[in-house]
Parts: structure tokens; sequence; C-alpha cells
């Protein structure tokens, strides 16, 4: 079964670093992956997206029209990619910062307060962890294990520090949301 996400914010807030490590941690449980990156010229506080596809099968465009999931991280966004969420779609958004968060009714709607939870823990700019381990919750793809793994091993050595900050964040997004 092919699930295709969509993940999109503003430049700096981690969005090609949230789709790397879910396209990653789906590869290592033996599963067909793309992960396509979007982002401005002017990067950090310009428009970034990712799209990743995961599949027991193969895949035959990494380009997502329609999204099982989105996962956003500002209202720019939320407005943006809110068309391309398939009927039954789930969105999973940061609510500390979109407030403004009007949906079909036939979309699944999860806001997560995510930059409040993050500096709760560590900072506000980490609120992409907080919203990963929301999704692995909600969208039951991915093992969690394998995530917290997967962040061992993507984030390097001279950041080491954050390898534990990073996944007590996945850890938090995941038990805030309800079985």
């Amino acid at each position: 079964m092919e699930q295709r996400i969509i993940i999109a914010g503003s430049g700096g807030q981690g969005i090609l670093f949230l789709g790397k490590v879910i396209a990653l941690a789906a590869m290592k449980e033996n599963m067909e992956v793309t992960w396509f990156p979007s982002y401005g010229a002017e990067m950090r506080g310009g428009t970034a997206n990712c799209m990743v596809v995961i599949s027991d099968d193969i895949i035959g465009s990494p380009i997502v029209k329609y999204a099982n999931y989105l996962i956003v991280l500002n209202e720019a966004s939320y407005n943006k990619f809110m068309d391309r969420l398939s009927p039954n779609g789930c969105i999973i958004y940061d609510s500390s910062i979109i407030k403004n968060s009007k949906a079909p009714d036939d979309i699944n709607i999860y806001p997560v307060d995510a930059s409040k939870e993050a500096s709760l823990i560590a900072n506000p700019r980490l609120a992409n962890m907080i919203l990963l381990g929301s999704f692995i919750k909600i969208s039951k793809i991915l093992n969690i294990e394998r995530v917290l793994k997967t962040i061992e091993e993507i984030i390097p050595p001279k950041r080491k520090e954050m390898i534990e900050i990073n996944k007590n964040l996945i850890l938090r997004g995941f038990s805030i949301i309800g079985n």
C-alpha cells in the first residue's frame, strides 16, 4: 500500500530533515521510498517542503499530487497544501503557530501544540520532532524504535548532543496523541 506525505513550512523549521528521517526509517523497514525536497532560493525563512512516498511496491513517481498525510509548520503552508490532501487524509499541524485551521469535513485534523511542547523540552525551533512523533502515532506506518535508531544514525557526531534531545521530542509528540 502506498502512502504519500507532504511536509511543509518555512526554511529553518527542519522540514527537509523531518522528511529525510521518515524516508530513512522507512528504508530501514525494507519499504520502497522516495524523498523529494523543494525549497526557495532564500532557504532560511523562505518556503520549504518535501514529498515522501512510502510503499511496499515499486513507486511510479516521487511527485505527490494528492497526499494521505500533510504535516505543516506554518499557516502559509497550511493554506497552500490543504487542497492537495486526499479525502479522508490527515493533516497534522503546529497549532502553536497555525490559528486559522479550516478543513473539509472529510479530512482528519490533528492540531499539535508542537512549538509549545518543544519549548518545554528544548527549543520551539524543534517543533518538527514533536510533529514527527505525532505522525508516527497517527499514521502507524513506521515503528517508533526504528525512527529513534534512525535519529542516532542521521545526526552527525559533531552534533551528538542533539540525539537525546530529538529522541525525547519524538517520544513527547508520540505520547500526546491519544490511542
